[in-house]
């Protein structure tokens, strides 16, 4: 069985440097997702700073599949950087939209997103002017993540 890549010989994850040490070009990123060419929409991202420890860069990223649904966002820091370390080697490992599935729980109905299967994304990052006029397109806003 191949040995991953990302782990150390003791099995440790690896510390990842970002193609951008610094982390601005990831504020307000945006990039295309697609599967064998076909387009199914965005990842954009900001960067934010945690309170504890102090300082911290934190990337929230937020998929927005080409209907306009969005999924919830998700994090990531370093020193680890494991979805960073996808987009920037042009790829995400995420999932098919997901659904609004109902459930009933005791005496209450309760809503539930249920992901879609599992699959991998090329990513294509848009440039600064590019990113900028999507990012208005797809009516992001810092607070979104």
């Amino acid at each position: 069985m191949p040995r991953d890549r990302s782990l150390d010989a003791d099995g440790q994850p690896r510390i990842y440097e970002p193609a951008d040490p610094s982390l601005r070009s990831y504020h307000r990123a945006v990039w295309a997702l697609s599967v064998d060419g076909e387009p199914y929409g965005h990842v954009a991202c900001v960067v934010l700073e945690m309170t504890w420890p102090r300082r911290t860069p934190w990337l929230w990223f937020l998929v927005v599949w080409s209907d306009g649904r969005r999924e919830l966002p998700f994090e990531d820091y370093g020193p680890e950087w494991y979805a960073l370390r996808e987009i920037d080697a042009g790829f995400l490992d995420y999932h098919l939209p997901s659904t609004s599935a109902e459930q009933r729980l005791l005496w209450r109905r309760v809503s539930a997103n249920k992901h879609g299967a599992p699959r991998r994304f090329a990513l294509e990052k848009l440039s600064g002017e590019v990113a900028a006029r999507r990012w208005d397109e797809l009516a992001l806003e810092d607070e979104d993540f």
